[in-house]
């Protein structure tokens, strides 16, 4: 386990959606501020220099008292140490919430589907669009919007993008849902909404010289994607037991049984606690495995055969979610990669540019390690 740069704390499996491409289990668990507060304490002499510190859910503002309470210990006894990190819905975001993220510098995470939100939650829309325009007058650097596109909304994907621009929010992200097949008819939309996305930044590009999808920020360095859970990051869940990574609990947290949660599972705090001083070996060992040249696809076709291997990141338990095996990639994932690649691809080179975000918003998702350590 090296120094650590990333902690998610899972404040609740409580939620007030019920969105259909949400692979978390409700419930009732709710992390108290001693756990919160053990966790942190636990772990001062691991921390590196710079942390992100997550706050997560279920919806993390129906804890609203446990962020406020968290923050204040961290910034009495950490001194800096800690920069901050929530997503949020939106659906319970009020003027009040945001003065509290402005003043403590949070870097804030909208997930809102745009045109596609009334799939999603049709009694959301509006009130997610208020939180929206909030943000945009009050905290107008410090968030970012995230939509999910699914085989079903895929066609509003571009529209739904240059609708967020026209409403004046210049940081976005879209993520397709990859835990549901997408069909050959599904892919071919994907590449067309994709293309007139690209055209959308381009225009937007030529027009304010910024890029608005942070996506398009990347480098022209290959490697190997490793993933980092369990080794530089963790997360307290509900349960009070630790992982590398959220994720991990969503696909292993309720099946105590299966094979693959003792090998990923830190255990419970008291557990974690007591284990700590001796590192964990064989599950930290356990993660370290987790790398793309190790992966393979549903047909037995190997990664490392793949001559996309260095251009590739498919993140293993996203991945099972779909198949029930870690580390083994749906084929249609496969296909979402590379139509996502030739299209981005083309335009990449003109939309690049250094932009402060792209590092962070990697950091904090947990992101890919392309330095094959």
């Amino acid at each position: 386990m090296r120094e650590i740069s990333s902690l998610t704390l899972v404040l609740s499996d409580r939620c007030n959606f019920s969105c259909p491409y949400c692979p978390q289990q409700k419930g009732n668990n709710t992390l108290k501020i001693k756990d919160i507060r053990d966790f942190l304490d636990l772990l001062r002499t691991r921390l590196d220099r710079e942390v992100w510190l997550g706050f997560y859910g279920g919806e993390p503002l129906l804890s609203w008292p446990l962020v406020k309470k968290t923050v204040a210990h961290a910034e009495k006894y950490f001194r800096n140490r800690f920069r901050f990190t929530l997503t949020t819905n939106g659906s319970l975001l009020e003027k009040q919430h945001i003065l509290f993220f402005r003043k403590h510098h949070f870097e804030l995470l909208l997930s809102y589907d745009g045109l596609a939100q009334k799939n999603r939650d049709a009694k959301s829309v509006a009130a997610v669009k208020r939180a929206s325009d909030r943000l945009r007058r009050l905290y107008p650097d410090g968030y970012a919007i995230n939509s999910v596109f699914t085989p079903k909304t895929v066609p509003l994907l571009a529209a739904s993008m240059e609708a967020l621009l026209r409403q004046g929010h210049s940081r976005l992200q879209y993520t397709l849902d990859a835990c549901v097949p997408w069909k050959k008819t599904d892919l071919a939309i994907l590449e067309k909404q994709l293309g007139r996305l690209m055209k959308i930044c381009l225009r937007y590009r030529q027009k304010t010289g910024k890029t608005p999808l942070e996506s398009l920020n990347l480098t022209d360095g290959k490697g190997i994607f490793t993933c980092s859970a369990g080794r530089d990051r963790l997360a307290l869940l509900p349960d009070r037991t630790v992982w590398g990574c959220y994720l991990f609990y969503d696909l292993l947290g309720h099946s105590r049984q299966n094979p693959d949660y003792a090998k990923y599972c830190f255990g419970e705090l008291e557990g974690f606690m007591a284990g700590l001083e001796k590192g964990f070996p064989a599950v930290t060992a356990n993660y370290a495995e987790l790398r793309q040249d190790f992966f393979f696809n549903e047909k037995k076709e190997l990664c490392c055969l793949c001559d996309d291997l260095e251009r590739c990141a498919v993140c293993p338990v996203v991945a099972a979610l779909a198949t029930g095996t870690l580390a083994v990639i749906p084929v249609w994932t496969c296909k979402l990669k590379k139509i996502a690649r030739r299209v981005q691809g083309r335009p990449a080179a003109a939309l690049s540019s250094p932009h402060r975000y792209r590092l962070e918003a990697q950091r904090k998702t947990g992101g890919a390690n392309f330095n094959g350590d």
